[in-house]
């Protein structure tokens, strides 16, 4: 038997790895006994893989896969892709570690240039991904307090402006952006800031991968009730992520408890001005300005 005791992890990378092939072993009525002997490991070791206390080895990866019957190139590629990456140090660890003061950060870096699609919804700013560099340092002035030096806060957009590039590279992800009419009232930053930051977004919003729909002020209950959140879409066959961030921390959620947040964006997307509306009114309140 293995008797190395690999490092605790705890990121959702191995979460989702943990999660996933714990669903494939499950499905096809495998106990855990059944693959920790394939594998030549204790029950526990493998129960620590699973629920992610210990990073799951990527041979073990490979030949769970062969044990688990998954055959698919794509579904393999992605299994050990991520069982390569929950270990690593993430590339934005790296680039900007003197700006990451919470190490929960990179998950959701990571998950933007993951995932085939993500879901916002916002009742007091823009997302990050839509933000001008004036308007998202006018919120991180805000938001993060302590009076943060200017270094700090050109290097916390410059991070911000780098996680954008998922929106414009080769293989651009689709964001599909809800966005409470007030959010566009807000003057963040100013009357010129705030125009700019109007200006792109209905810039951005001509763009085949984007897509913006304001949820107007008579809907504002709708908003309250839900607060902001966002979803990501992952390959198959990872779950959507939900995200949610607070003065707390943040919070991923995988599924089933991702499905709430599923079925509330639905609904508000449903409610929301069409696109060509929601261009229209960010024009006027631009105008207004």
């Amino acid at each position: 038997m293995h008797s190395s005791h690999p490092s605790k992890v705890s990121t959702l990378r191995g979460q989702l790895l943990g999660q996933q092939l714990r669903a494939l072993r499950e499905e096809i009525g495998l106990t855990m006994e059944e693959a920790a002997s394939y594998l030549n490991r204790d029950r526990s070791a493998l129960g620590r893989f699973e629920r992610a206390e210990w990073p799951f080895p990527r041979p073990d990866v490979r030949l769970l896969l062969d044990f688990y019957g998954v055959v698919d190139r794509e579904i393999r590629e992605h299994f050990i892709r991520l069982s390569e990456e929950v270990g690593r140090r993430h590339e934005w660890e790296t680039e900007f570690d003197d700006a990451i003061y919470d190490r929960s950060f990179v998950d959701l870096p990571w998950l933007e240039e993951r995932a085939k699609a993500i879901r916002t919804f916002d009742v007091s700013y823009l997302p990050g991904l839509l933000q001008t560099p004036a308007y998202a340092a006018a919120i991180l002035r805000v938001v993060e307090g302590d009076q943060p030096t200017d270094t700090q806060i050109d290097r916390w957009v410059a991070m911000r402006l780098a996680r954008q590039t998922v929106l414009t590279g080769p293989k651009p992800t689709t964001l599909t952006a809800v966005v409470a009419e007030a959010v566009l009232r807000a003057r963040i930053g100013g009357d010129q800031v705030t125009r700019g930051q109007l200006d792109h977004l209905r810039h951005l919003g001509r763009q085949r991968n984007v897509e913006v729909r304001v949820l107007p002020l008579a809907l504002g209950g709708d908003a309250g009730a839900f607060g902001p959140f966002q979803l990501f879409e992952l390959p198959n066959p990872f779950p959507p992520v939900a995200y949610v961030e607070h003065l707390g921390g943040r919070l991923f959620l995988e599924w089933p408890k991702s499905t709430k947040f599923v079925q509330a964006y639905d609904r508000l997307r449903e409610v929301a001005l069409p696109e060509r509306e929601s261009t229209e009114l960010i024009a006027a309140i631009a105008e207004e300005i």
